[in-house]
């Protein structure tokens, strides 16, 4: 490669690389306790599962109780089965018959049902941690321009894999042999930043594709929605056929056959065929239909989304898709999600995808210091020095006090009051948010990076620490008894933070202060009274 164009693909590995990694840390950061979200829900309550098939569950008793709460004529109905806690949550779309409704029922109507008592509760009330960080993932928390800006962010990180790749293609096999931590600072955070660059490289394309083809779905559909020529419903059908809608005839004054019965049937069409929606199309009426989508098991067949229908009024079953089949369009669409969120290998895919997450960190992490620690030299202007240290302040500060906050915020979701579940949502963004910037104005203006990098180790480590302390404690849920009562849900989450704890204890006591006399700000000091 001539030297121009490497000159050029560094620039852009560089330029793209340092205008998305705030942004960019804080995706990977929050996805990777994110993959835990129903993991954390439950962790949160410290209610245990009975792990209830979902075949199982009684839907007929459910719908009941659920019809005295709620108008349900002519309305379609949603259960959704992916959870595997106690709670399912349920979907009520407006009802087609307008005629002497209650108001309620022209509008959604959304909430949770518990399997056993029939209870319900509000998504606020149901609002969790996890529910939190698996929003923060998406930047959704900025209204509007959040799942955009992580679109593109995904994007530019795209662009910054494939040049960084042609960039170190060269020392890729040296830098990861050759790493050495008492090498000069730079080399150092080089070497890191290539050899777990490499390491994590298939899973961090497969996030910039799939990031981008999520948040970014709208412009993708364009050129999808000029071959459907401008019929967006036919295209929502084609991708999505269970969310076909029909159109309401009249009340039937037949007896409704019984869900149980059809759920059970439709599961016990192919063997290992676990349920995962459940539809009531036009409920009471006269072409009324019940619809089961699920899937197969991982290890039989990665893509394989199954539907059954019950037509009511003349009794008869309908194969929509046997799930060995294959259909291009939705196969697309469930490969995608699976390969986002993990969906797929069971708890030992989502540990791989969090390690993955937090080695991504890391190389975002090295390469900023890179930047700072090149553009930190005496031939270089003051004022650009001035600027690349005070922006280096800024970045580490911001992603590295994720750490303890996020931990605090654990912490806090298990000790708040009794009150704390009728104002759930606010007081989780008020901490969260509220302690993030109360650190990163903090260590922004300690402007000492080797600083910032040992207290935001050592607090979040202890905190992390701390929090399967809290849940015995508050729940009683210790490690040993969760593993004996088998809530490997509630488990993974004490797990997980007692391992990444443990590790940040060992990094804080591995970083010594001779550290700081490798930096470039210990060789060429800057006088920040100059600024």
């Amino acid at each position: 490669m001539s030297n121009r164009n490497y000159n050029v693909f560094f620039n852009i590995h560089t330029v793209s690389g340092i205008i998305i990694s705030v942004v960019l840390y804080i995706i990977f950061f929050a996805g990777a306790f994110a993959l835990f979200r129903e993991e954390i829900s439950l962790w949160e309550t410290g209610k245990h599962s009975q792990n209830i098939a979902r075949k199982d569950i009684d839907f007929d008793t459910i719908l009941s109780q659920i019809s005295k709460k709620h108008h349900l004529t002519s309305r379609d109905i949603h259960f959704n089965l992916t959870n595997n806690d106690d709670d399912i949550y349920v979907l009520i779309n407006p009802a087609k018959d307008t005629l002497n409704v209650p108001s309620a029922a022209k509008g959604f109507t959304y909430f949770a049902v518990n399997i056993h008592s029939g209870e319900t509760s509000t998504y606020q009330e149901r609002y969790s941690l996890g529910e939190f960080l698996y929003y923060l993932h998406f930047l959704e928390q900025l209204p509007f321009l959040g799942v955009y800006l992580s679109g593109f962010v995904s994007l530019f990180f795209l662009f910054a894999i494939v040049t960084g790749v042609i960039v170190h293609w060269k020392k890729i096999v040296s830098n990861f042999y050759s790493f050495n931590p008492k090498n000069a600072l730079k080399r150092v955070w080089t070497e890191a930043h290539t050899a777990l660059g490499i390491i994590g490289l298939p899973f961090q394309f497969i996030y910039a594709v799939t990031g981008t083809y999520f948040c970014l779905s709208i412009l993708m559909l364009i050129p999808a929605n000029f071959l459907y020529k401008g019929d967006q419903n036919k295209l929502a059908e084609d991708m999505q056929p269970e969310r076909k809608t029909y159109e309401w005839i009249a009340k039937s004054s037949k007896e409704r056959p019984s869900i149980n019965t059809f759920v059970k049937n439709a599961t016990n069409q192919w063997n290992h065929f676990y349920p995962k929606s459940l539809y009531l199309k036009n409920y009471q009426g006269t072409n009324a239909k019940y619809l089961l989508v699920g899937e197969l098991r991982d290890k039989d067949q990665f893509l394989s989304t199954g539907r059954i229908s019950l037509n009511v009024t003349s009794g008869i079953t309908e194969v929509h898709r046997d799930p060995y089949d294959v259909n291009y369009i939705e196969d697309i669409q469930q490969s995608v999600e699976r390969l986002h969120f993990a969906n797929f290998g069971g708890i030992s895919i989502k540990l791989l995808y969090f390690v993955l997450s937090l080695i991504t960190c890391f190389v975002i992490i090295t390469g900023v210091l890179i930047w700072i620690e090149a553009r930190n030299k005496k031939n270089i202007p003051i004022k650009q020095r001035l600027y690349t240290t005070k922006v280096g302040h800024i970045y580490l500060a911001i992603c590295l006090s994720l750490y303890p906050v996020t931990a605090a915020s654990f912490l806090a979701v298990k000790l708040l009051p009794a009150f704390y579940p009728v104002h759930k949502k606010s007081i989780i963004y008020l901490l969260f948010f509220g302690l993030w910037l109360i650190a990163t104005i903090y260590f922004r203006f300690k402007r000492n990076n080797y600083f910032t990098n040992k207290v935001t180790l050592l607090f979040g480590s202890i905190l992390g620490l701390l929090i399967p302390v809290a849940n015995g404690l508050v729940s009683n849920n210790w490690v040993w008894n969760t593993y004996k009562n088998d809530q490997f849900e509630i488990l993974i989450i004490d797990i997980l933070w007692i391992c990444l704890s443990i590790t940040g204890l060992s990094c804080y006591f591995k970083i010594k202060p001779k550290v700081k006399l490798q930096s470039a700000f210990a060789k060429n000091p800057i006088e920040y009274h100059k600024k």
